[in-house]
């Protein structure tokens, strides 16, 4: 049973606390019905901290759309110079099919998940 992912939307706007001083921001979150997948811009504030990893963000991800963190692909994470903030750009998938015909086979590697 696969719930649909545009169902899942509405978190654009709304700020969360991702760990101890880590504030997430969803700047931007759409829903691509070619691919189907949820496409999100993040904005993180972790001024006492480091830069979030790619697998806190997933995890972070996943549980805020109620999926398995397997079906999460964080694209990227740019930080800003001397601010203690980064913005990130992170793919949600329904199934993992598409998700393995779509993204590059070298981030999915990255990720542990076999192409």
């Amino acid at each position: 049973m696969s719930v649909a992912l545009e169902l899942k939307l509405g978190n654009e706007g709304k700020t969360f606390s991702l760990a101890e001083g880590v504030q997430v921001t969803v700047v931007r979150e759409w829903y691509n019905k070619l691919l189907d997948r949820i496409e999100l811009d993040l904005y993180m504030d972790h001024i006492t901290t480091g830069t979030p990893s790619r697998a806190q963000v997933r995890d972070f991800v996943a549980k805020l759309y109620g999926v398995s963190p397997e079906l999460v692909v964080v694209k990227r994470i740019l930080g800003e110079y001397g601010r203690g903030a980064s913005k990130a750009h992170v793919h949600v998938y329904r199934d993992a099919a598409k998700m393995k015909l779509v993204e590059p086979r070298y981030l999915l590697k990255r990720l542990g998940i076999e192409a």
